[in-house]
């Protein structure tokens, strides 16, 4: 019964977007701003249930359930995604954590070229809202750069 009522809930409240995509129920939901770099044949936030090497916020920041809720309007849409540019540099994304603490999936994306990637697939390739996912960042205090050497900088600065 209580696996019907949190599958009921979880399409309701997620609607399409999340609804079968990650392995079960979101207990919490952490952003974070990673140096690529720092790992040679790696840029993905997470990997085989491990976090880069190369974050730089340690522990993330957790969003609340209204930001988590912006973050799943954010990423919902109607409206079939246009990739950006043939380059990919993510330093940003979203990892997605069950009720025991382990990772169950993320999102990441590049705010250079506008490309986004998640594990695992599955997720709808949707345009997204890159605005309201920029105001969630600043909100948690995670910065947007420009530079892929910044991100380098900062990684070293706070190592």
């Amino acid at each position: 019964m209580k696996t019907l009522l949190w599958l009921v809930l979880s399409i309701g409240l997620a609607g399409p977007l999340l609804a079968g995509w990650l392995p079960g129920e979101i207990h919490e939901v952490r952003a974070y701003v990673y140096d690529y770099t720092q790992e040679k044949d790696r840029m993905a936030l997470l990997k085989g249930g491990k976090l880069h090497a190369g974050i730089i916020n340690k522990g993330g920041a957790k969003l609340s359930d209204e930001q988590v809720e912006r973050l799943k309007e954010a990423i919902r849409s109607s409206k079939e995604r246009v990739p950006g540019a043939f380059c990919y540099m993510p330093h940003h994304g979203f990892v997605f954590f069950n009720k025991q603490g382990r990772p169950m999936g993320h999102i990441e994306l590049c705010f250079q070229c506008g490309n986004v990637d998640s594990s695992p697939r599955g997720l709808p390739e949707r345009e997204w809202d890159w605005k309201a996912i920029r105001k969630l960042l600043e909100e948690l205090k995670i910065p947007i750069l420009k530079e892929d050497a910044d991100y380098t900088k900062l990684f070293e600065e706070q190592s």
